[in-house]
């Protein structure tokens, strides 16, 4: 297997880790699991492949057994700061690039902290619906609100991101259609009314989502500011059949938006070789390669790897690990990369597929390279 310990990781998506990091062993297994149900933390998660993968690397970076409840001990023994230095320089990662949109940014550390606790370089991006939620509820007009939006993405490099986010699959598909001020104004309405009754808003009203949308591709497409948009697998609030990058073709083929990267992540899992064949197809298309969150096992990241490099170019392909809540997934993520990658290589190494310079040049690729240069690092 090629050893790809040398090479300083680009982590192109994930989000800040929780301010508290004392916790007890329910509140740990937890944070593995997409499920929301409190069933899966108490009965089911410790029986997964993955985390009891992830205990036993674990002990080994802790010095201690594989037991939960020692895991968790060493854990809480520790500040977040402490453990951000310890995980991200074992992980020898070398950017983080965040989406602070999720979790809250009063429940955790701000990009700033991660960077001086962890010794490493941290980047921004905008979660795009987290910003239309907030406007929608600050004003009671349609136009306003259109203006406000579009002011928000005025420079988004001097404002200090380096990336759009889009959760549009978790709220009503990635097939973002064209829609009439018309409709997107009663839609706008819809939206206003519930946050008069409720007094807060999880923005669900499809023709307002991509009415706006467009309005931030096309910003995004004149500074050349690259997009993330979520596909596949997600929590229990996504319809995943909406989640397929297929729908985003619409988006791919208008020729005014090919000077915006677009970045579809978490491999697109299940639709695996769907994402690739896009970035094997559209210029400004890449695919991101996950490696914490889904929450596989060592096959099933070795099968999409390989689904991955056999159509896509490897100048197409990045690394993360949506490392989220606890800084464990960011060292989990980057430990678990090299070594699949890696393997991938060299099996592809073994059938003669590659050389051995080019397997080393492809890996820096994915693990640094790509990441570099798209986000304008």
């Amino acid at each position: 297997m090629l050893d790809l310990s040398g090479i300083p990781i680009i982590d192109n998506h994930c989000h800040p880790i929780l301010n508290q990091q004392h916790m007890n062993v329910l509140d740990f297994r937890g944070y593995f699991t997409e499920a929301t149900h409190p069933d899966f933390a108490q009965k089911h998660v410790q029986h997964s492949i993955y985390y009891t993968w992830l205990l036993r690397q674990l002990a080994q970076v802790y010095a201690c057994s594989a037991a939960e409840e020692e895991i968790v001990r060493i854990h809480n023994s520790m500040s977040a700061e402490q453990l951000l230095a310890l995980l991200v320089r074992a992980a020898g990662i070398e950017t983080l690039i965040l989406d602070t949109g999720h979790p809250s940014p009063e429940d955790c550390f701000s990009p700033q902290a991660i960077q001086q606790a962890a010794g490493c370089r941290t980047a921004r991006m905008l979660r795009l619906e987290t910003l239309m939620e907030r406007l929608v509820i600050e004003n009671t007009e349609f136009d306003a609100l259109v203006e406000r939006f579009e002011l928000s993405l005025v420079d988004l490099k001097a404002q200090g991101y380096c990336a759009l986010k889009s959760i549009v699959a978790y709220r009503c598909g990635l097939e973002i259609r064209t829609w009439s001020k018309d409709e997107a104004v009663q839609a706008f309405q819809e939206a206003r009314a519930i946050v008069q009754r409720n007094g807060k808003l999880r923005l669900v009203q499809k023709p307002l989502i991509d009415y706006l949308l467009h309005r931030a591709f096309q910003q995004a497409a004149q500074q050349h500011i690259p997009i993330q948009f979520h596909t596949g697998y997600g929590d229990s609030d996504t319809d995943m059949r909406l989640g397929n990058p297929l729908h985003l073709r619409a988006v791919l083929e208008v020729s005014d938006y090919h000077h915006m990267p677009i970045i579809l992540l978490h491999e697109s899992y299940p639709y695996c070789q769907f994402g690739a064949y896009l970035a094997a197809i559209y210029p400004h298309v890449y695919f991101d390669l996950s490696y914490t969150i889904p929450l596989l096992d060592k096959l099933e990241m070795l099968a999409f790897t390989r689904q991955a490099l056999s159509i896509a170019p490897a100048s197409k392909i990045m690394y993360s690990s949506d490392g989220i809540h606890v800084p464990e997934m960011y060292w989990a993520g980057a430990i678990r990369g090299r070594v699949i990658i890696g393997q991938v290589l060299q099996e592809m190494l073994a059938a003669d597929e590659l050389d051995h310079e080019q397997a080393e040049l492809f890996a820096r690729f994915i693990l640094h390279d790509n990441a570099l240069l798209v986000y304008q690092l």
